[in-house]
């Protein structure tokens, strides 16, 4: 009995040896091929990246040799990018002390997938701190009124007197070459020093520059005599910190003091560069966001003006990248998408 017991268990734990060893086995062959599919796919990756080219969705980043400085921007291409068929670009500015990453944290590449156009992010000039490039543009000049105090903007690349303008259309030059453009459909877009680098190139650059849409522009370049007429769309928030929508001496705008004009000022310019009738439209109306268009103006322009009620000093539906107190809140009433049917009609005229 206890013979036939002790073969028993010796029976058993000899089928407990083999289904351990067979369960073993098998997730040792499992492990293999974890490993290999890890490693088939690390070497597609590779793979992936040593054979993008230009006719795929990537982003790429270019450095351009300009007026003595090592210049750089990004190109995003939309997911359906096809190198037979010209598309689109717009030129994204980030704001004062920003860099190229702005683009991304307000979803600039998810519009460019979603409309279908090149997005083309520069990089302004500015000093490291920890690393991190304070980027700035040289918007150019605005004295202000009596009352204000005259400004040189903006920041390190008004100090140093950088060519924005050259090195962006040396940028658009590069990118005419390398991608399948529409020559006639490249807009600028961008918000606070960025808007007003916008408003620059409207003024410098109208010979290669079909439209811009900006936001928050503290004010307008004073030197813009050569433009010729230029399609503009202007947002502003009532409750921007910076650029004061009925304007003054900001004394305190993200800890610097700013001279600025108000929304309405900017806008006349522009209605008065454009020989805009004064005829308009309210054209969008959504939650606290109004738009009134100037649609009669030179050569097929338009002027629009977006109010948003409360908006602050921020990209609509954008990022609240700071606290709410210290740049007003984010609007969700408008976003990029409004700004994108505004710039898609517009051509470069003959």
């Amino acid at each position: 009995m206890k013979t036939s017991r002790l073969l028993s268990m010796i029976s058993l734990l000899q089928i407990g040896l083999m289904v351990y060893s067979t369960g073993a086995l098998a997730q040792e062959r499992l492990l293999e091929k974890i490993k290999e599919r890890r490693q088939e796919r690390r070497e597609g990756i590779k793979d992936k990246l040593a054979n993008k080219d230009i006719s795929g969705s990537a982003d790429k980043s270019f450095k351009i040799m300009h007026d003595g400085l090592l210049r750089e921007y990004k190109v995003h291409l939309p997911e359906n990018y096809n190198k037979n068929l010209p598309a689109p670009v717009v030129i994204f500015l980030h704001g004062g002390g920003g860099s190229m990453k702005e683009a991304y944290s307000e979803g600039m590449d998810k519009m460019s997938d979603k409309y279908g156009f090149i997005l083309a992010i520069p990089q302004g000039t500015g000093k490291k701190i920890l690393g991190k490039i304070i980027g700035s543009w040289n918007s150019g000049n605005w004295s202000g009124s009596k009352k204000l105090t005259p400004i040189s903007c903006c920041g390190y690349a008004g100090d140093n007197n950088i060519d924005d303008v050259g090195f962006i259309s040396k940028m658009i030059d590069e990118i005419k070459s390398n991608f399948s453009v529409d020559e006639k459909k490249i807009y600028a877009t961008g918000m606070s020093n960025g808007a007003m680098m916008s408003y620059r190139l409207a003024c410098e650059l109208s010979n290669k520059i079909a439209a811009v849409a900006v936001v928050a522009p503290p004010f307008v370049p004073e030197v813009c005599d050569n433009a010729k007429p230029i399609s503009i769309m202007d947002i502003h928030g009532t409750a921007d910190p910076c650029a004061l929508y009925n304007g003054g001496f900001c004394e305190n705008c993200l800890g610097k003091s700013l001279s600025t004009q108000s929304a309405k000022e900017i806008v006349n310019s522009w209605i008065m560069r454009d020989g805009c009738l004064s005829e308009s439209e309210i054209i969008y109306n959504k939650g606290n966001a109004k738009c009134v268009d100037y649609s009669k103006c030179a050569q097929g322009t338009e002027v629009e003006f977006c109010t948003i009620e409360g908006g602050g000093h921020t990209w609509p539906s954008g990022n609240q990248y700071l606290p709410a107190e210290k740049i007003g809140p984010v609007s969700n009433d408008m976003s990029f998408d409004q700004m994108w049917e505004f710039l898609k009609k517009h051509s470069l005229s003959e």
